[in-house]
C-alpha cells in the first residue's frame, strides 16, 4: 500500500512568506512520521515549488491545505479523483471549513492528526473508510514521533528544518486560529527534542525552527530547553512575544543556545488595535526599548506587522513606517489582516456582512478580503504597498520593478 502526502500551496504571498519564517511544513511531515512502517510514503511540497506527480501510483492521495491554498488543494483532488483515486483532506482551512472540504473528498482529517490517520489507514484496508475521522483528545508529545528526513531530504529546505517544540497558544488573539485548533497549551519533552536535533546534526542540517506559537511563555521550560540544546553548537530561530526583553536571563540563555532569530508580533503601533485583538500586553511605547535590548544578545529581531484593524484609518501607514524606522528592527513582514474562516475575526465580519468575497485565493494578506470600518478597500491595498515600497531595500525595489 502507498500514500501520497502533498502540501498543497498557490504560491501566494502567505504561501511564501510560511516559507520564509518556518521550515518543513508540520502537517505532511507529522502525517509522514506517524504512518506505519509497512506503507510505502511519497510526499510533494508545492510550498518549496516540487511538482505534484499526477502519475503516482499511491493508493491514496492526502492533501494538506491552510486557507490560501484551498482552491489549488481541490484542483489536485478533483484530478487524482477522476484517476478513482481514494481523496483524504487534511490541514486548517478543512478543519474549520469541513463540509466545503468534503465536496472533494472520501474523507476528510479534522484535529490533529496522530492516531486519526493510522485509524483511517486501517480503515481502508479493510474497505470500511468513513467520511470523516476527527480526533477528540488532546495527543500527548511525548509520544510525538521526528519528522522523517529520508523522503524529502533537508538539503531542499536549505538544510533548514523544524523540530516541534510545543502545540496550541495560551493567547486567544481574534485573527488567530492556533488555540481553535490545538485546544491545550502543551510542551514536548526535553529530551526528546535534544534527541532529534542530535540526529538532525550527523545529516548536516545547519538551521532549526524551534517550533513553537510561543516559544517563551513558560520560562523554565525555555531556559531549561536553552541549556539544553547549547552544547549542539547549533543555529536556532522561533517565534515568542516581545515581552522576552523583560527577562534578560531569558535571553542570556537563548544568545548561548544559538539562537540567532525571532519573530515577534508586533501586528500594529495602535494601542487600540492592540487591545480589540487581545493583545494588550504589547506596549507600543515600550518596543524600542525591547527591540534593543533583545538587539544587544546578538539575536535579529524580524517583526510581523498587520494593517486593517478596525481601529485603522489611512493614517496608520505612515504611524507604523515612522514606528517601524524608530524601534529599528532587522526585517518587517508587512501584510493585511486575513479573516482566516474560524477565526473570531472572520466571524464578527461574516455576522457585519463585510466579508466581500469568499475566493479563497485572495486570502493571502495583500488582499482586501473584507470592508474595512475607517477606509475602503482600495485604500488599505494601496496603503500595505506603499507600506511596503517605502520601507523596502533598493534591492527590493529593483526586483519589484522588473517582476
Amino acid at each position: 500500500m502507498k500514500v501520497y502526502l502533498i502540501k498543497a500551496s498557490a504560491g501566494s504571498v502567505y504561501s511564501k512568506y510560511k516559507a520564509d519564517t518556518g521550515g518543513p511544513p508540520q502537517n505532511i511531515f507529522s502525517a509522514a512520521g506517524t504512518t506505519p512502517s509497512h506503507i510505502e510514503i511519497e510526499m510533494c511540497d508545492e510550498t518549496i515549488g516540487m511538482k505534484t506527480d499526477f502519475n503516482s501510483t499511491a493508493d491514496i492521495i492526502a492533501i494538506f491545505m491552510s486557507t490560501p491554498d484551498a482552491l489549488r488543494a481541490y484542483e489536485i483532488a478533483d484530478k487524482f479523483s477522476l484517476q478513482g483515486k481514494t481523496i483524504v483532506l487534511g490541514g486548517l482551512h478543512t478543519h474549520f471549513m469541513k463540509e466545503e472540504a468534503s465536496e472533494h473528498a472520501d474523507a476528510i482529517l479534522l484535529g490533529e492528526i496522530e492516531g486519526i490517520w493510522e485509524q483511517l489507514l486501517n480503515d481502508f484496508q479493510k474497505g470500511t473508510l468513513k467520511e470523516s475521522y476527527q480526533r477528540d483528545t488532546v495527543f500527548d508529545l511525548k509520544d510525538l514521533k521526528p519528522y522523517p528526513t529520508h523522503i524529502i531530504h533537508p538539503r531542499r529546505y536549505d538544510y533548514t528544518w523544524s523540530v516541534v517544540v510545543s502545540r496550541g497558544c495560551p493567547f486567544k488573539c481574534d485573527f488567530c486560529l492556533v488555540h481553535k485548533f490545538f485546544k491545550n497549551y502543551q510542551l514536548r519533552p526535553i529530551e526528546n527534542i535534544v534527541s532529534e536535533l542530535k540526529a538532525l546534526k550527523i545529516i548536516g542540517v545547519e538551521w532549526v525552527e524551534l517550533h513553537s506559537d510561543n516559544l517563551t511563555q513558560d520560562k523554565e521550560y525555555a531556559i531549561a530547553l536553552f541549556e539544553a540544546i547549547a552544547p549542539l553548537k547549533m543555529n536556532f530561530f522561533g517565534e515568542t512575544t516581545i515581552m522576552i526583553a523583560r527577562d534578560e536571563r531569558l535571553l542570556a540563555a537563548a544568545q548561548k543556545a544559538g539562537v540567532k532569530t525571532l519573530l515577534f508580533g508586533i501586528e500594529t503601533p495602535s494601542e487600540k488595535a492592540l487591545k480589540d485583538q487581545g493583545k494588550a500586553f504589547v506596549k507600543p511605547n515600550k518596543v524600542k526599548e525591547y527591540v534593543k535590548i533583545i538587539k544587544s544578545y546578538g539575536i535579529e529581531v524580524v517583526g510581523d506587522f498587520l494593517f486593517g484593524f478596525d481601529a485603522h484609518d489611512i493614517n496608520i501607514f505612515q504611524e507604523t513606517l515612522s514606528f517601524v524606522r524608530d524601534i529599528k528592527a532587522d526585517k518587517v513582514y508587512p501584510h493585511l489582516v486575513i479573516p482566516f474562516p474560524g477565526s473570531d475575526t472572520f466571524k464578527k465580519l461574516n455576522d457585519e456582512g463585510r466579508i466581500l468575497t469568499r475566493d479563497w485565493s485572495k486570502y493571502e494578506g495583500s488582499n482586501a478580503v473584507f470592508q474595512p470600518k475607517l477606509m475602503s478597500p482600495k485604500e488599505l491595498e494601496e496603503g500595505l504597498w506603499w507600506f511596503w515600497y517605502e520601507n523596502s531595500s533598493l534591492i527590493d525595489k529593483v526586483k519589484y520593478m522588473f517582476n
